[in-house]
């Protein structure tokens, strides 16, 4: 199969597989500031692939992304499955929050002297897995993809009606019987799992499944309920990724090509920045005091 196709069929199913995680994400804990990033997975499945990639030189064992997909997708179910615990109580969330942009510091500072140290033994390291980029994309990467979103639309077929019944609030979805810990569980399962395999495939694209799924809930898919946000706007949003990955395909600097992850985590940064700071700005913090 032509390159070309595979790279574009590949950057709109991350896109759309970022998309649907963070409104998961969001929907769970029932606050924006959720996404795969802010919560601390971005930085354990880059943690993850930085251990399997020292095993795998140090054993001399194979380092294909299929084996280490093999090896981490049960870990990142059983992650998927206790997250929820993190969750009790919306006064504890910003706490959470906080300890995963650390933790991701955290991570981001050993992925610095993992490599250092890599580079002054003359040993090869993964330097493109921080920003994601499909410059490697495949056959398999592509089915991969796809039969993981294949997944998760037969799942969300089945939760989809408790998705909008706890949509409406804890107190109604509690009233009709609703078993949230179940509920939860798909949640958080889906968004490991598919944080887990993009970055393994393509690397980290930081802060987008937090600015996408806002993205799908601003525009006029919120007029269309949840499945508008789900499905519709998980759709703009994977041409989304694609169009712009397309721009750093066709025009590269001096014939060196942008990552597209560098581009859109610069973009969810500020985006960040600027829900932040929207969500503070009548706090007296930032608000001038009337005299």
């Amino acid at each position: 199969m032509d390159y070309l196709i595979l790279r574009i069929v590949s950057s709109f199913f991350t896109g759309v597989l970022l998309s649907q995680s963070g409104s998961l994400i969001q929907l769970g804990a029932r606050n924006i500031l959720a996404s795969p990033s802010t919560l601390g997975f971005d930085g354990l499945a880059i943690l993850w692939l930085l251990i399997f990639h020292s095993l795998a030189l140090f054993f001399n064992f194979n380092q294909s992304s299929e084996i280490s997909l093999l090896i981490g997708i049960p870990f990142f179910i059983f992650l998927g499955l206790m997250f929820p615990r993190f969750l009790k109580g919306n006064a504890k969330f910003e706490r959470i929050v906080l300890l995963g942009l650390t933790f991701n510091l955290l991570v981001g500072a050993v992925f610095s002297l993992w490599q250092f140290f890599f580079m002054a033994f003359n040993l090869p390291f993964p330097v493109e897995l921080w920003f994601g980029h499909f410059r490697f994309a495949s056959f398999n990467s592509m089915l991969i993809l796809i039969a993981t979103e294949a997944l998760i639309l037969v799942g969300m077929w089945g939760y989809f009606p408790k998705l909008k019944m706890f949509s409406i609030g804890p107190v109604m979805s509690m009233n009709w019987g609703l078993n949230e810990k179940s509920l939860f569980r798909f949640l958080f399962v889906v968004v490991a799992v598919s944080t887990f395999i993009v970055v393994n495939l393509f690397g980290a694209f930081s802060f987008l499944g937090l600015v996408l799924p806002i993205i799908a809930r601003k525009l006029w898919f919120k007029k269309a309920d949840l499945k508008g946000e789900f499905f519709y706007g998980s759709f703009l949003n994977g041409l989304s990724l694609m169009s712009i990955d397309l721009l750093c395909y066709y025009f590269p600097i001096y014939g060196a090509e942008v990552p597209v992850g560098l581009i859109v985590t610069g973009i969810g940064a500020v985006s960040l920045i600027l829900i932040l700071w929207a969500s503070y700005k009548d706090s007296e913090i930032v608000a001038n005091p009337k005299k």
